[in-house]
């Protein structure tokens, strides 16, 4: 079968016999058997060395991310970049790109005891071990321990070599049987559980919610994955709630975000046009549903009220493009201001906390992977088809005198930095018309704690608080501070030397 690499997007794979004798008869494999064993192990990714079960293990963390793209774009994606990651004993090529994020550990057995692992409860948002379960004594024990280690929405992916057409057999009693390599006899190659089609009751046994099965040239490459079930904490005995069969359709599970609740708007036919110009817009369709959704709702919000739009961090203009499809935006007679410097993040405008953390070595991969557009004349061609707007190339704040407009009715913040984002909300505080929506792209995002403290001062200054969404935005709406709805208060002008006043304020404080 034709395989593309989904850790690296290589379509060039070596293929290799790597079973021998002794094993295969050790196992009692048949010819077929022998085949797919030897295509899981041998058959590997000329460009990044990963093997079909490093694949399936890695189709099982993309399912969990809602991610279709290779696993090096994702990990350059810097939304993910506060996860927290355990690597238990590697997989080849899929480790390599895993250990680049910030929160990645590596606890290679037997050193780290599975049956006993030294972490805290709760303390990773994902843990993954590839063929290592078989070598463990008690791989019950060692399935709870890797659920106790989870976050509330955390996962738990791994694979074990898996005879699909038998069961699984406990190997106590039988000549020992090593992995690795003919005439293997180390402790940690000696194979303790052979595993077959149930596989998935262990992970039930061991008290895993939302099990799941991932393939990649079936049955040579699978992998399975699996949440940790709620438990009640408390000693008292109550009634629990009854547990509904909700099938896989009706479950949310995108972007970080799982929910059972009510989405329908997912095929509502003005969604679906909007979002679908999004994706245009952006070239790939990163799973932004519902929060799309939410910008769309707040642009629709702000239609209602007088003033323009602004969107600050446009990148390739995925929610502005969406926004004006869905408003027909040559009709609205207003106009859409979209700034970005085009070129990702501006190292003169990072707080001092931002740069400690690693925000400009962030911002490289994030435009190595292609995720930060690096030349506004595509975004340019993108909103050809308005006439409307205006983009405003360069760094805030230098550019927000740009922006002539005193009556802002909607307005986008999504820059990834802290300094530029507080400046940009300031400065256009006063032209933000009463009961105008500020929509802030990752105020409650898991790794963007900075934003969020930086936005909480700003609201703090001005008597107003942010909603937090569990899409991880943050939302504002703009009070009528004792004016009638539509008054518009004018802007106070602000000079080139009041708006380098401004920002060196801002700067200081997120130094400080």
């Amino acid at each position: 079968m034709s395989i593309v690499c989904n850790v690296c997007g290589s379509t060039d794979f070596s293929r290799n016999k790597v079973l021998w004798p002794g094993l295969v008869a050790e196992w009692g494999l048949l010819p077929a058997e022998v085949d797919y064993v030897d295509r899981q192990q041998g058959t590997y990714c000329l460009s990044c060395g990963t093997q079909i079960r490093g694949m399936a293990l890695t189709a099982s963390i993309q399912a969990w991310m809602s991610e279709t793209r290779p696993l090096k774009l994702v990990v350059a994606d810097s939304r993910y970049s506060g996860l927290r990651v355990l690597d238990m004993n590697g997989c080849g090529g899929v480790s390599e790109v895993l250990s680049v994020m910030p929160g990645y550990v590596r606890a290679d057995y037997p050193e780290f005891d599975m049956q006993s692992l030294p972490f805290a409860d709760g303390s990773y948002d994902l843990i993954f071990h590839s063929d290592t379960l078989e070598h463990i004594p008690d791989p019950l024990k060692a399935l709870r321990e890797c659920l106790r280690l989870l976050k509330p929405g955390g996962q738990l992916c791994f694979t074990a070599p898996t005879i699909v057409g038998r069961m699984s057999r406990n190997r106590a009693g039988l000549p020992d049987s090593f992995h690795g390599a003919p005439g293997a006899n180390a402790s940690d190659f000696l194979v303790h559980s052979e595993f077959g089609a149930d596989l998935w009751c262990l992970l039930a046994e061991a008290g895993a919610s939302h099990i799941q099965i991932h393939t990649v040239d079936y049955p040579a490459g699978i992998a399975m994955s699996a949440g940790r079930a709620r438990v009640a904490t408390s000693a008292v005995a109550i009634d629990e709630p009854k547990v509904m069969n909700i099938s896989a359709d009706h479950v949310y599970h995108q972007d970080n975000l799982m929910t059972s609740h009510n989405h329908e708007f997912m095929n509502d036919d003005t969604f679906l046009k909007a979002y679908a110009r999004g994706v245009k817009a952006a070239e790939v369709d990163y799973n932004w549903h519902w929060r799309v959704h939410v910008g769309l709702w707040a642009a629709r919000v702000a239609s209602k009220l007088s003033g323009d739009y602004v969107e600050c961090g446009v990148n390739k203009g995925f929610l502005s493009s969406a926004i004006m499809e869905m408003l027909d935006w040559d009709t609205t007679n207003r106009k859409f201001y979209l700034l970005d410097t085009f070129s990702g993040i501006d190292p003169r405008y990072i707080s001092a906390v931002e740069a400690e953390e690693g925000i400009l070595e962030k911002n490289a991969k994030t435009i190595e992977s292609g995720f930060y557009v690096t030349s506004v004349d595509a975004v340019m061609a993108n909103f050809s088809q308005w006439k409307n707007k205006k983009i405003i190339v360069g760094s805030i704040p230098d550019t927000l005198s740009e922006i002539d407009t005193n009556q802002v009715a909607f307005l986008h913040i999504d820059m990834n930095c802290v300094p530029p984002e507080v400046a940009a909300i300031e400065y256009l505080w006063n032209s933000l018309v009463p009961g105008a929506v500020v929509l802030l792209d990752d105020y409650a995002y898991i790794g963007y704690r900075q934003q969020k403290l930086g936005m909480d001062e700003f609201a703090q200054r001005h008597g107003v608080q942010v909603l937090s969404l569990p899409t991880g935005q943050g939302l504002i709406i703009k009070p009528p501070m004792g004016e009638a709805v539509g008054t518009v208060r004018p802007r106070r002008k602000r000079t080139l030397t009041s708006r380098i006043k401004l920002f060196k304020k801002i700067k200081k404080f997120f130094k400080g």
